[in-house]
């Protein structure tokens, strides 16, 4: 039978699969073995060919077995150095108790590394070239980087010839700047080391008020011997993104930079900054470059049918906040968060509303702008690169549609974008690597008619759609978020009633895949993701609401229920995040700028310092 081998002539062939695993398997156990003989010898001092001597201390080796797992070793004993003869060899400025756990290692593999031995033994390894107890050296300072240590381990990485380590402080430093700079490690590092910190892009600050406030800290530890660096170290602050409050408030009332000429120079071009327009703002270049963001995130929910009611939800604390809210009640709208403002749109009355809702969340304020050209309901909406799509829905009683308009935040315009392959309505949108997906949602109307599982894709650069692999399941009014380039759909209502099945849509394959069900069943779930967690903060399961916030944690694929913290009471609300990074970020600012210098001089060395 052509191309299909009988059952003796696929014999051999599984005979010698095994055959090879368990030769494999004898080779590791020879070898341990030889090892753990050798180990034994040398503890004997038998068949030892070299001794090496550390602060009068002996160890017994074969000159063969350090050679192999030292390039240092190598070298000394396979070259005409005197050592490779020598019976004894001294190793200097070296501590017994680390040579005797390296020699262990080579012959065992076997090495205890913690926080007491491990400078040591990354030092010896550096030396000796035993690259292993390098790594691991390294992989256990990774794991013990904090604020309190990680400019010592900046320091120890470079004098160790450590890249790896050396970029993983970095990483951290980047990421918990605000917290590094308040303690005093930070006020002993030189100038350099300083001003390469302060010009880094990635630094994550709330506000490059913070900047400021470290430089001048740093300055005013040691004023006397410091203060001709002034011009260099606050040439790393990024003025043109200071706040004009700060500026005028705090900068300028500033002894050091009152008395320094090219100071002020740098502050009156950050005051200019703030009069230019947006275009002639970008031609700044990197003074005007935004740093890495410290964001914090809450997730906003506005009562939709309930005008007073709409709260922040905190994830890192499971708490609720009042948000100040007089916007009139809307049913069926949704809502949308970009650049410190969210958007509120579409929805209806007895009639749909023209009007298009904005609260800025920096400035706790509200106003309002010209909504959709097609007023209507039951609508979907995500943001991109500063525009927002709106997508579907339908006018009050009527059946569903396939609109899809634009929103361009720089110039407060609408425009009408190609319409969607289908009409629908109760759908989900969210964008995705800069994409625009529009998933599930009913056609016909929002009440009888027939609920989908199609699933299309929009792509702001070409302008065009193209249809996707469908959900698992048919759903409308479910929640859609994205996690880590996967695209969650949650609950909703199906042919049948409340879903309490999740899938997720992975962007890769094209392909939608089963996740861990909901331990509630809603016929409409309000979600959202921050982080690696979706979580779940109100919904309808026909008869009921849901009682309390519900997570699901992706990187484990399991639902928890928060049962000390309620879910939000409307059902009919308005969802997004936002970020609320920089609200009362001047407030905040004064306030460190108060704390920090106002102590300024006893947090200062003694006048006998000498200079950094």
């Amino acid at each position: 039978m052509t191309g299909v081998a009988s059952p003796a002539e696929k014999a051999p062939c599984s005979k010698k699969k095994s055959e090879r695993k368990c030769v494999s398997k004898e080779e590791y156990k020879q070898l341990s073995s030889i090892m753990g003989v050798m180990n034994n010898l040398r503890k004997q001092g038998t068949l030892c060919d070299v001794t090496l001597v550390v602060q009068g201390k002996h160890f017994p080796a074969h000159r063969v077995v350090l050679a192999a797992a030292s390039h240092f070793f190598s070298l000394m004993f396979t070259t005409r150095m005197m050592e490779s003869m020598s019976p004894e060899v001294e190793l200097r400025n070296a501590e017994p108790e680390i040579i005797a756990l390296l020699i262990e290692f080579i012959y065992t593999a076997r090495i205890s590394v913690n926080s007491s031995n491990v400078q040591s033994l990354l030092d010896a390894a550096n030396q000796y070239q035993i690259e292993p107890v390098k790594k691991m050296c390294v992989e256990f300072l990774k794991g013990q980087i904090d604020a309190t240590n990680c400019l010592g381990i900046s320091a120890l990485a470079e004098c160790m010839d450590c890249p790896e380590l050396k970029a993983a402080v970095e990483d951290f430093i980047q990421l918990h700047f605000t917290e590094v700079y308040k303690l005093d490690e930070f006020l002993q590092l030189d100038v350099t080391q300083l001003t390469y910190i302060l010009h880094q892009d990635k630094l994550t600050v709330r506000a490059e008020a913070q900047i400021y406030d470290a430089a001048v800290r740093w300055l005013k530890y040691d004023v006397c011997n410091r203060q001709q660096y002034i011009v260099e170290v606050l040439g790393c602050v990024r003025f043109p993104l200071v706040s004009k409050t700060f500026l005028s408030k705090t900068v300028q009332a500033e002894p050091l930079i009152q008395d320094n000429p090219q100071c002020l120079k740098m502050v009156i071009s950050g005051m200019r900054y703030h009069l230019l327009s947006l275009e002639d703002r970008e031609d700044l270049g990197e003074s005007s470059r935004p740093r890495r963001k410290k964001h914090d995130y809450r997730i906003a929910l506005f009562g939709g049918s309930q005008p007073q009611s709409c709260r922040y939800f905190n994830p890192k604390e499971s708490s609720w906040t009042d948000i100040r809210c007089p916007f009139e009640k809307r049913r069926d709208a949704t809502a949308v968060f970009w650049d410190n403002v969210v958007y509120i749109l579409g929805g209806s009355q007895l009639f749909p509303i023209k009007r298009m809702d904005c609260y800025n969340v920096l400035k706790d304020s509200w106003y309002s702008k010209l909504g959709p050209p097609t007023p209507r309901d039951s609508l979907a909406a995500c943001a991109a690169q500063g525009k927002i799509y709106t997508s579907g829905g339908s006018e009050v009683g009527s059946s569903a549609l396939d609109l899809f308009e634009c929103y361009d935040t720089r110039t407060e315009s609408w425009q009408v974008k190609p319409s969607m392959l289908m009409a629908r309505c109760s759908h989900g949108s969210v964008e995705a690597n800069g994409l625009i997906y529009v998933c599930g949602g009913t056609v016909g109307n929002n009440v009888s008619g027939r609920v989908l599982n199609n699933c299309e894709v929009y792509d702001p650069s070409t302008q065009q759609w193209r249809e996707l692999c469908g959900m698992r399941e048919a759903r409308k009014n479910h929640g859609l978020v994205v996690v880590n380039n996967r695209i969650y759909a949650v609950g909703g209502q199906g042919a049948t009633g409340g879903l309490d099945s999740v899938e997720y849509y992975d962007i890769a394959i094209n392909e939608w895949r089963t996740a861990a069900a909901m331990p509630w069943r809603g016929v409409t779930v309000k979600c959202a993701a921050v982080g690696d967690v979706i979580y779940v903060l109100a919904g309808f399961q026909g008869v009921g609401r849901l009682g309390n916030v519900l997570e699901y944690h992706s990187d484990t694929d399991r639902w928890v229920t928060c049962n000390k913290v309620r879910a939000f009471p409307v059902t009919s609300c308005l969802i997004c995040v936002v970020d609320t990074c920089g609200v009362n970020e001047d407030e905040d600012m004064d306030l460190i700028d108060s704390q920090s210098h106002s102590g300024s001089a006893a947090m200062s060395p003694p006048a006998t310092s000498s200079s950094s």
